[in-house]
Formats: structure tokens, C-alpha cells, sequence
């Protein structure tokens, strides 16, 4: 074999090992790398918080209308499958722990330290008021980091068809969340079967109900959530909690 060929033989032996070594290099590394495998991050969800709509008027009746209130908007607006909807026990929890779990009312300084301890990026806030036999409902997006109102919406109409005010202030509200919110648009809220007749004064029951279970008065709870399905008998919300607690 002339030295030529022996010369070119090594050379190309030498060039396979240091291609083989490359490769083991490359394998390893991809094997342990962080990223070797790893599913791409999901975007997270932005979280929204329905706080307790204040009471304008005087009638102690319609004071538990705001748990009620809140705890239906909250079931509506958790059908956005894009947005993240603070469910009502923990912020129950957290209103307890800042000392507000009585009044619930907030002011600037608090909406910002109960919308960050809740991880939240937005907060819907209102207010309710009777005015004869009618129910004015207001409410208000706003952005916890700069304490902005990004919009304001209101829905009113007779005391005696809670349900329709409640139904168009939900949908104006997914509308303005939507908006704020660019990657989920639109926000459209899934259709909810009507039911024949929703009273005021059965959310308000409702809202009671709600704040006995909180307290711990499950046979209580029981009693007025069994009022409001005979009451209403197409409140499924109403109907489903009162399910979970005959079981």
C-alpha cells in the first residue's frame, strides 16, 4: 500500500471518529437539555375577580341580593373558557383574612392589595339600588395594576324578572372583558335556558342561602335553598347547589 493511500485512509478514520464523537456530543446534550421534550408553555389565563356589588337602597330584604348577584355573574362569566373567573369561596376567604368579609366594601388602596393577593388583572365592582319596583344594577372593569375603570356597565328593569337584568349585565360585561382583554375576544357568553320567573326577592334568598353555608349552617342553607327551587323552579344554579348538599 503506498504511503498516499495509508495517509488518505487515516485521514478519513480519523474524520468518522471525530464525526461519531460529534454525534454522541449532540445526542447527550439533547437528552439532558431543559427544553429536550418540553411541550410548549400554555398561555396563562387572566384571572378576573366579581366582587360584592355595594346596596344603594334601604330595604334590608334586598341586602343578600349581592351574594346572590355575584355568585350568578360568576357562574356566567366562567363560561369564557379563555378568562380565569376567581370562584366565590376563596375570595370569601381572602375578604375574611383582610378583615372585609362583613362589609366587603373597598376602597382604592384595598381593591389593588385584594385584586394582587388574588392574582387577579382585572376586578368587576358595582353597585345596586331599587327604585320603585324596579332594580338598577351598575358595574365597573377595572385593572388592578393601575386601578383604571376600563368600562362601566349598568342594567335595569322590573324586580319581578331579576334574571333578564342579571342576564343583559353578564353579557355586557363579557363584551367589556373582550375588549380588555384582546387575546380572548370575543367573549361570548354561552345561552342560558330562561327560567319562567326570578323574583329579586328569591336572589336575595339565594344570597342568604349562600351566606349560611359559609357560616357553616348547612340545614339552614338547605331550608332556603329548598325555598328558592320551589320558589323558582328553573334557578338551576339555585337547584345545583342545592343538590350538592343533599348528597
Amino acid at each position: 500500500m503506498s504511503v498516499g493511500r495509508v495517509f488518505w485512509t487515516q485521514n478519513i478514520r480519523a474524520t468518522l471518529q471525530a464525526m461519531r464523537r460529534l454525534c454522541l456530543i449532540l445526542a447527550v446534550f439533547v437528552t439532558f437539555s431543559p427544553w429536550a421534550g418540553a411541550a410548549p408553555t400554555p398561555a396563562k389565563r387572566p384571572t378576573v375577580a366579581i366582587m360584592l356589588f355595594d346596596y344603594g337602597g334601604k330595604a334590608a330584604e334586598l341586602e343578600p341580593l349581592r351574594e346572590g348577584l355575584a355568585q350568578m355573574l360568576i357562574s356566567d362569566l366562567s363560561g369564557i373558557p379563555q378568562v380565569q373567573i376567581v370562584e366565590r369561596a376563596r375570595l370569601k376567604d381572602l375578604l375574611a383574612e383582610q378583615k372585609l368579609g362583613r362589609s366587603g366594601k373597598l376602597d382604592s388602596a384595598t381593591t389593588a392589595r385584594v385584586g394582587k393577593l388574588l392574582g387577579a388583572r382585572l376586578l368587576v365592582l358595582g353597585s345596586y339600588f331599587d327604585l320603585g319596583a324596579n332594580i338598577r344594577v351598575d358595574a365597573r372593569v377595572v385593572e388592578v395594576e393601575t386601578g383604571k375603570v376600563i368600562r362601566a356597565a349598568a342594567a335595569n328593569g322590573p324586580a319581578v324578572d331579576f334574571w333578564t337584568i342579571e342576564q343583559e349585565l353578564a353579557g355586557k360585561l363579557g363584551n367589556i372583558l373582550g375588549e380588555a382583554l384582546p387575546d380572548i375576544a370575543p367573549a361570548k357568553l354561552p345561552a342560558r335556558p330562561r327560567p319562567p320567573q326570578m323574583k329579586t326577592t328569591v336572589v336575595a334568598t339565594y344570597g342568604q342561602a349562600l351566606a349560611a353555608l359559609d357560616a357553616g349552617q348547612k340545614s339552614q342553607a338547605k331550608a332556603l335553598l329548598a325555598k328558592v327551587v320551589e320558589d323558582a323552579p328553573g334557578f338551576t344554579l339555585a337547584k345545583s347547589d342545592l343538590n350538592a348538599l343533599l348528597q
